[in-house]
């Protein structure tokens, strides 16, 4: 019967199965939730500790025809890491570095190896994998590269997707196939094995579409909406690392990533810019970028006033008619070349009246502190417990940079309409903002206002040549808008995913429409449970 499996007996009916098996009501409460505003119950979460027991899950997936999700430290905030079938959580038991070539600067990892972990061990030879999400102690790779995720220095080192050079994933079916790039020559020959197969469908259903395809890509500095085919398929040929990067699990699961590394800098100085005005913060994102800089992080006036309640010194000494900041990140050889650059930044926004004025963080202790202010936002609204509660439902959008002053412009009078407050946050060196709406949990007609609220957000987004996404994904909040921004290319997504996934078992109605659910669906806007804030004294 579709839909029923006894996975209580799996570890005894399965020889050599080494993971664990999750059906109690415990565990299945806890794998509903996410960082999300939803929550949706699974038949069972699977703990996987080899490829085998990836590989029974996936069979298991397709006798009883449940679908299965891929999971890591379930960090995503639109959705994506919940399902109604089988969890499939990295995290505890495949999360092993498994080498480290440091004269190629390269890394091989599990999925479920969290960022920070490794980090840390990569700087014992001045490397690091450059990606930086705000999440990096919990963030697993796998789930960095579902989402592709960024961070602040994707400014200037890009996503998740320019780091990685190639992957070992799982097909729905069992097969295993390890990416590469496939050239013309090969593309024409007959097809020999997955990588052959996968590789020709993608460029058969794409290049005679490619001008559709550019016409409906924003030009942004980052994006995570709908899949990403004109990095895919090219004049060489075929890549599907890049499709598969950014895919939120819908296409194939990861088993292994092969990871670019990156030295880490001589010195860093950091700024915080404190303006009275939007508007000038605006066109102090386009003036910083000019500096080269690694990281241009924007604060509004709501989340720091959450900020001064909490204590935090540097906040509390700013004026106050701030209406915002900015911190800015300067790399170089050595302490001088960065004191240099600060100063040169200083006079280009401070001394020309733009900025009302800078702290500087030469020092490694007050650069950590400029630097906690920023990694409380997240943590610090999902744990406020007021009638009104932080909801994010339009908290990803990316515009052109040289359009973040009309952006902002634009996102507080859709707040002013509605009437609501928010908190404003995010990378605005690559102009993606984080809107985070106030609403009362107890509104009878949330569901309403939200879809209401973000049909006028995204029409606006992509009135400015905007992604609807650019680094958190479509998830469940996203994907319901897709055919909006992308008209009949969303079709296209639809054949991708056939060719990859047939029976529609990985993740569905994410990045592929069904026709029927809504962003509101499972919306459940609770508290979740806090790992904790970072410390901002």
């Amino acid at each position: 019967m579709r839909g029923w499996y006894n996975f209580s007996m799996l570890n005894q009916s399965i020889d050599g199965f080494r993971g664990e098996i999750l059906t109690d009501p415990t565990s299945r409460e806890r794998y509903s939730m996410a960082e999300c505003i939803y929550r949706v119950t699974p038949c069972a979460a699977v703990l996987p500790a080899s490829r085998e027991d990836v590989h029974e899950a996936l069979r298991l997936a397709r006798e009883t025809g449940l679908p299965l999700t891929a999971r890591g430290a379930g960090s995503a905030v639109a959705g994506q890491s919940l399902g109604s079938g089988i969890i499939l959580d990295f995290s505890a038991h495949m999360n092993r570095i498994l080498e480290v070539n440091i004269p190629e600067r390269w890394a091989r990892v599990e999925p479920g190896v969290v960022l920070g972990d490794l980090n840390r061990t990569l700087a014992r030879s001045g490397l690091r994998f450059a990606p930086d999400p705000s999440s990096s102690e919990f963030c697993t790779l796998g789930g960095m590269i579902a989402n592709n995720a960024g961070g602040p220095r994707s400014v200037r080192y890009g996503p998740t997707r320019d780091h990685v050079l190639s992957l070992t994933v799982a097909l729905a079916g069992g097969e295993v196939l390890e990416t590469r790039p496939v050239d013309l020559k090969e593309l024409s020959q007959e097809p020999s094995g997955e990588l052959s197969r996968l590789s020709r469908a993608l460029f058969d259903l794409v290049s005679p579409r490619l001008e559709a395809v550019r016409r409906v890509t924003p030009l942004v500095r980052r994006k995570a909406s709908g899949y990403e085919l004109l990095r895919s398929v090219h004049p060489q040929g075929v890549d599907l690392t890049q499709v598969l990067i950014g895919s939120e699990g819908t296409l194939a699961v990861t088993l292994e990533a092969k990871l670019k590394l990156t030295q880490i800098p001589g010195a860093i100085a950091t700024a915080l810019l404190y303006f009275r005005d939007l508007e000038s913060l605006g066109v102090g994102v386009l003036q910083a970028l000019r500096h080269d800089p690694s990281a241009v992080e924007a604060l509004d006036r709501s989340f720091l006033d959450l900020i001064r309640l909490a204590g935090q010194a540097e906040v509390r000494a700013l004026p106050d008619d701030t209406e915002a900041v900015l911190i800015v990140d300067l790399e170089g050889d050595d302490a001088a070349q960065v004191a240099g650059k600060l100063k040169h930044l200083a006079a280009d926004l401070v001394r020309s009246g733009l900025a009302a004025g800078i702290l500087p963080g030469l020092d490694p202790a007050t650069r950590s502190r400029i630097w906690e202010i920023r990694k409380a936002a997240s943590p610090i609204l999902t744990a406020r417990q007021e009638r009104l509660r932080n909801t994010r439902f339009i908290e990803d959008a990316c515009v052109p940079t040289e359009r973040l002053p009309v952006f902002l412009r634009e996102i507080r009078r859709i707040l002013a309409h509605h009437r609501l407050q928010a908190a404003i946050f995010g990378h605005a060196g690559d102009a993606i903002l984080h809107v985070n709406p106030f609403l009362d949990p107890g509104d009878p007609d949330i569901a309403l206002k939200m879809e209401r609220i973000a049909v006028e957000y995204d029409e606006m987004v992509l009135s400015l040549d905007g992604a609807l996404s650019g680094e958190h994904g479509d998830g469940r909040l996203r994907t319901p808008f897709l055919g909006r921004a992308f008209g009949e290319v969303a079709n296209l997504f639809r054949d991708i995913k056939a060719a990859f996934d047939s029976r529609g078992l990985l993740n569905p109605g994410i990045k592929v429409h069904d026709g029927r659910s809504r962003m509101t669906d499972h919306l459940d806007l609770g508290p979740r449970p806090s790992r904790g804030l970072p410390a901002i004294g």
